[in-house]
Parts: structure tokens; sequence; C-alpha cells
């Protein structure tokens, strides 16, 4: 089997995909926006060929591609691809348009917009008969107040097609949607604030849309709040409720994902479920690890060997309930060895996040797990607990 693997440095832990790919006798080949040599030694030695390109330039990322095949052809190999994956959001129209231009299974140009654009994303939800939160795309600061002043502040103003929580504004007034509207240059949603607990639906499918691996995460809040400077909290819960997971396999089913993780947000409100989004891509930065530090497997290794229809191996109960605490630049009550020793046994990985993470997963995270969820979430409590001010 031969895989166009897209930018397989970043993040830094999903090179583990690239390796286990190799491990799995599966041949990768790749294109990236950073320099071959920049990368990791180990990473490099799993990768059969790579192109340089500018990604976001598709006639370019095509160029590099079409280096990539001709190395492949000289060395016997003949034929494109069996598969195209990135694991990353920022290059799903890529992945589709190579799909498309070396007749590849997998998304397509058509069909890329249900799997990018919340809108689109948010009418699939009510043709499924789920409860939506009440909004709509504004393209003017007059369509925008006069949608807000309908739904009443405050109001969330997301883009249509983003990643995370990047330029997401909460906004408390009508001075304030102004101010914050002037700037725009895309197609945003303006949407009724939502009270509620956020919950993930997260896993893994095969080639037929099974789902293989699934996930709950628990937020200790919002993004917009970690953004605005909160230390970050969530967690890995040890259960799924049953009501999620049935809400959580029918949208598995209805964007027709495959041979894919996934990951899907939720409102918890009173025990139903009312779906945020969608993502056809692993949870970001450190959860693949922290799934595998829940059951104690590994996740890396099960995406390749689904591809290559094997077992997956992986333990089918969780053991752990695994936290997640990103701590800002400022002060806390435990500085960092404090911390370290108040976690004890329980922390199973600590180091600083990639720069571009920092602003809403923190500058440092803690990762650390337990049998019981309220030890977790007085830990975590303890972890953010900022410092007393003098005076």
């Amino acid at each position: 089997m031969d895989i166009l693997y897209v930018s397989p440095e970043f993040p830094p832990n999903f090179a583990n995909f690239v390796k286990h790919l190799h491990q799995e006798g599966i041949r990768v080949w790749a294109i990236g926006e950073t320099d071959f040599y920049s990368m990791p030694a180990d990473l490099r030695a799993c990768i059969r060929w790579y192109a340089r390109a500018e990604l976001t330039n598709w006639r370019k990322a095509e160029q590099a591609i079409n280096e990539v095949l001709e190395v492949k052809h000289a060395q016997g190999f003949e034929g494109a691809f069996d598969l195209v994956e990135s694991h990353n959001e920022a290059w799903l129209r890529l992945e589709a348009f190579i799909n498309e231009r070396l007749a590849i299974p997998g998304i397509t140009l058509r069909g890329v917009d249900q799997l990018k654009k919340k809108s689109v994303m948010k009418r699939i939800f009510q043709e499924s008969g789920l409860r939506v939160a009440r909004g709509a795309v504004v393209s003017t600061v007059q369509e925008a107040a006069r949608l807000a002043g309908e739904l009443g502040y405050p109001v969330i103003l997301k883009p249509n097609e983003g990643v995370g929580a990047g330029g997401t504004h909460r906004l408390d007034a009508q001075d304030r949607l102004e101010a914050v509207f002037a700037e725009l240059r895309e197609d945003y949603l303006l949407e009724e604030f939502v009270e509620a607990p956020i919950v993930t639906y997260d896993g893994l499918t095969d080639a037929d849309g099974n789902v293989l691996f699934e996930n709950s995460l628990i937020y200790g809040e919002g993004l917009i709040e970690y953004a605005q400077g909160k230390d970050t909290f969530f967690y890995v819960s040890r259960r799924i409720p049953e009501p999620l997971r049935l809400v959580g396999r029918s949208l598995v089913q209805r964007f027709d994902v495959r041979r894919k993780f996934f990951h899907f947000e939720f409102f918890e409100l009173d025990g139903d479920y009312m779906p945020i989004e969608i993502n056809c891509r692993p949870p970001g930065g450190a959860i693949i690890d922290m799934m595998n530090y829940s059951m104690d497997g590994d996740l890396y290794r099960a995406w390749a060997r689904m591809l290559m229809k094997r077992p997956l191996e992986l333990p089918q109960a969780k053991k752990y309930v695994v936290a997640f605490v990103g701590r800002k630049d400022k002060p806390h009550a435990l500085n960092h060895e404090q911390l370290v020793e108040r976690l004890g046994y329980r922390l199973v990985e600590c180091a600083e996040n990639p720069a571009l993470y920092w602003e809403v997963m923190g500058r440092f995270r803690y990762i650390f797990r337990c049998t019981d969820e309220a030890e977790a979430v007085e830990l975590a409590a303890a972890a953010r607990q900022a410092a007393r001010q003098e005076g």
C-alpha cells in the first residue's frame, strides 16, 4: 500500500502515525511546508520521498506531488496512491483536491463543504431532527445587528469555516459587535449564546464507516474562555452516555465518515445533546495521547492496522480518567515543582506546547490520570488556582 501523507511534521506527536504506517509495511510518501532535515531523524527514516511546497497554493502542491510520483515510479512503484491523509483540518480541502486529481477514493471537493462549513453542518443537523443553536450566516453589520437583536445578547460570532476557537467572539452589546465586524474579511456565523457544558464524541471508523473506537471529552469551560486567558482544563471520561453514543454514531453515518478519525462537539442540555460542529480529524494537540493513556493502548498503531485490515488490538475498557491542564504565563498558587510533586505518580506527561497552541491550550501542559473523576477535577482545580495578590 502507498499513502501520501500531507504535513507529517505537525503537530509533532502526529509523526507517530507515519512511524506506524512504516512499521505496518505501508510505503509513506509525503509533502509539507517544512524543510525535510528539520524533521526528527526517526520520522525522516519512515518517509520514502518528501517534497516541500506551499500547501495553501494548490498549483505548487500539485508540482510537489508530481515530483513525488516521478520518484515513486522511478523506484518501481507504478500508479498513484491508495490513500491521501493529513489528519489536519487545515489541509482537508487540499486532500479532496488531490483525491479528485489522482482518482483516489476519499473525500471530494463537492462533499468537503459539509465537513468544513459550520452553516452546512448546521443544516444537516436540522435535517437529522437535531436541536441546534439559533442563528445564521451574516454578511453585513446591519444583518448581524438585526439578528443579534432578535436572538438577544450575548451572541457568538464565529467563522463559517475555521478550526477550533480561532476567530470566535462572544459579543455582549451592539457597539462591540460593530467594532468586531468592521475587522472581518470572511463569512461569519452569528448564533445565540448557549450556557451549557461542552462534551465530545470522538473515534475512528473503518473503510465502511463502522465505528471501531469511541471516546468522550468533557470540557471545564468553553474554548472562548481559554482563548481569553483562562487556564485550559478538559478530560477523557471513562464512560460514554448512551444518548451521546447514539447521536454521535448517527452523525458518523450521516456525514459518511470513512477511514478517518472524527471529533464531534456538543452542548449537554438536560441529558440531551445539541451538536455544535463536526471535525473529520483526530482531536487536536495531545488528545490522541490522552486517549492512549486512558486505556494503555496505541491509536496511532490502530489506525495503520485498520488501513491494512488487521486487528486493532486496542483494550476494550478505559482504565483511567485522563486530565489536561494547560497553564498560561501567569502566577499560580503552585509553581511548577510544587505542582509536579502534588500530581505525583498520576503525572504522565509534562511539557511546553507548540507556540501555535499557547493562546487556547496554554504554554505548559500537564497530563495526569486517575481512576476517579472527582480526584481528577480536584487536582485540576489546584493546578489552575491563581496566586494570591499581595497588598
